[in-house]
């Protein structure tokens, strides 16, 4: 079993950067990681789906625990021009990439699907605590 996976504490707080889309995940619940992004000089973030099958987004990674630290075999390291880094499948750093996914363009929203099956297919299926 390859996988990252999290499960999302609520730590409460005032800190509304750390807290912004904190309310569409569930407490106590686990997510697969499909994606790691560190902005420069600032907290790391995971890409996590929290809306199965639906939508994904970026969150502070200090609203997690790290229950598995395998990393997906079909993730490599990219450092962009700004310093910040990137682990995640090599489809989905292209430049424009996330917003053609967003905008709900075909060929993006296919490659999104893609590659999230190959991380899940590594993935141990979801125990009745993970849904």
């Amino acid at each position: 079993m390859i996988e990252l996976r999290v499960r999302f504490i609520n730590p409460g707080g005032e800190d509304r950067k750390m807290l912004q889309g904190a309310d569409s995940l569930k407490e106590g619940r686990e997510y697969v990681v499909l994606e790691i992004f560190i902005p420069a000089g600032k907290s790391p973030l995971f890409r996590v789906e929290f809306i199965s099958g639906e939508d994904s987004a970026l969150f502070d990674s200090r609203l997690f625990t790290v229950t598995s630290s395998e990393i997906p075999s079909t993730w490599n390291y990219f450092q962009l021009e700004s310093g910040s880094v990137s682990l995640c499948p090599e489809t989905w750093n292209r430049v424009g990439f996330w917003e053609d996914f967003y905008d709900r363009d075909r060929g993006a929203c296919e490659t999104y699907e893609a590659e999230k099956g190959k991380i899940l297919a590594q993935s141990a299926p979801p125990t009745a605590a993970r849904k």
